[in-house]
């Protein structure tokens, strides 16, 4: 009776894993519905950056009931049951997805989430057989590390490139990194391309992470603090800029003025302001208490990639596709005009490729580019002289900093080296910021 035993034996053949809310539901929050159900647009009081946050639903009620999809809302809504259909404004949910909801909320809508920055903690340590491309670096105020990004974690080396720690995170890709002015945090800000943007906030001593504030369904760029340290600014790919608490990592507030890609975010020197430049061509003035826009700072001409403030003056460079960075004024010196740029104080020379990344220096004197084609310039802020070419790159330059010394420029990018040079533009150091694997011999 052998077909009996294979009748017994299918319920087992097909019994399925119960669905993970971490790594199946999560997954389609993410990139459906958190845009308009997170802290800076609870619509309808709905926020879904969290189970706790789904499960208590908004102004319809709860949103889920465990053990029970017919009596779910959140179902009644993406199945059309209810209307107006989720997600709002977009393409309806493929039917597997629906169905999944429902497997998960049928087996009791469970969170099985990891607490903290566990799940990175637990994921297989990334191995490198080459060094991987650098989105970003930051000098720790003290100016005896750096921060340096890999793939799924921030790296923690000295200035010779000596590791001193690895920090892994959720976000595949780390896109910008900066130090609090008193160095014991480290703000980063990333995601995963058309699936999440993330924000990390770390304790730079215990090498904790205090915070992961997974928000937008798409990645976050440019971060910066505030001058006194207890606010936290980047931008997104989503056209925002936001503002976070540096200490409880709640979202402060959101602006949304631009009308493309927002790339970077500087605050002016009392932390009252912040600037922001994007793909729209805008350097745009922003108050931080009201999230009011201000006015643009620039004359409009070509998108802007990159942006640094002047260290005890509200004034900022800015870069971009025109390949020539500008020195403009926060405050504009009368009131505004017709294709008035009142506010430029200084024009530099022309690069040979579109402004990636700039720096200026601590002590002010210098100006630092670098470029999609390999090339990096030193200029003198106060006379738009170029002091000095630095070579020896092999690809774009994504990032570049100033040793808070003021003596020394750091560059890395596509080529996944980081090389120093001095402000001659001769060579200091170049090596790779991750621990390298050698391939084994076939």
């Amino acid at each position: 009776m052998r077909w009996q035993a294979w009748i017994i034996a299918i319920p087992t053949l097909l019994a399925e894993d119960p669905v993970s809310f971490h790594k199946q539901i999560r997954p389609i929050l993410v990139r459906s519905c958190v845009g308009c159900h997170q802290p800076a647009s609870k619509q309808a009081g709905l926020l879904l950056t969290s189970h706790s946050g789904f499960l208590k639903g908004g102004t319809k009620g709860p949103s889920v009931m465990p053990g029970d999809p017919a009596k779910s809302i959140v179902i009644a809504y993406l199945d059309g049951g209810m209307q107006p259909r989720m997600p709002f404004g977009g393409k309806p949910l493929p039917d597997d997805q629906i169905q999944l909801m429902k497997r998960w909320i049928k087996e009791g809508a469970k969170d099985d989430s990891p607490a903290g920055g566990a799940e990175a903690a637990a994921r297989k340590q990334t191995v490198y057989a080459a060094p991987p491309t650098v989105n970003t670096i930051a000098f720790s105020p003290a100016g005896d590390q750096i921060a340096v990004s890999g793939y799924r974690e921030i790296l923690l080396i000295d200035t010779e490139g000596k590791l001193q720690a690895r920090l892994p995170g959720l976000s595949m890709r780390i896109s910008s990194v900066a130090y609090s002015p008193d160095g014991k945090l480290l703000a980063a800000v990333g995601g995963n391309p058309a699936s999440m943007g993330e924000l990390q906030i770390w304790d730079v001593k215990e090498r904790k992470q205090l915070h992961s504030v997974v928000a937008s369904n798409d990645t976050f760029l440019g971060v910066s603090f505030s001058p006194d340290g207890k606010k936290i600014a980047f931008a997104g790919v989503d056209k925002s800029i936001r503002i976070y608490d540096a200490e409880t990592g709640k979202e402060i507030r959101r602006a949304d003025h631009h009308e493309d890609w927002v790339f970077a975010t500087v605050f002016g020197v009392d932390g009252k302001r912040i600037v922001s430049v994007g793909r729209d061509r805008a350097a745009k003035l922003t108050d931080v208490e009201t999230g009011r826009f201000i006015e643009n700072v620039n004359l409009l001409k070509e998108p802007l990639t990159a942006i640094a403030r002047y260290p005890r003056r509200d004034w900022v460079a800015i870069g971009g596709a025109e390949r020539v960075p500008y020195l403009y004024k926060m405050d504009r010196p009368r009131a505004m005009r017709i294709a008035d740029d009142s506010t430029l104080i200084r024009k530099f020379e022309k690069m040979d490729g579109p402004i990636l990344t700039l720096a200026i220096s601590a002590d002010g004197q210098y100006l630092a580019a670098g470029a999609e084609a390999g090339d990096v310039r030193i200029y003198n802020t106060e006379t738009a002289e170029v002091v000095a070419h630095c070579k020896g790159h092999e690809g774009g330059i994504f990032t570049l900093q100033f040793h808070p010394d003021s003596k020394r420029l750091f560059t890395a990018g596509f080529d996944g080296m980081i090389r120093s040079y001095d402000m001659t533009g001769k060579l200091l150091t170049s090596f790779s910021p991750v621990p390298l694997t050698k391939k084994e011999p076939k």
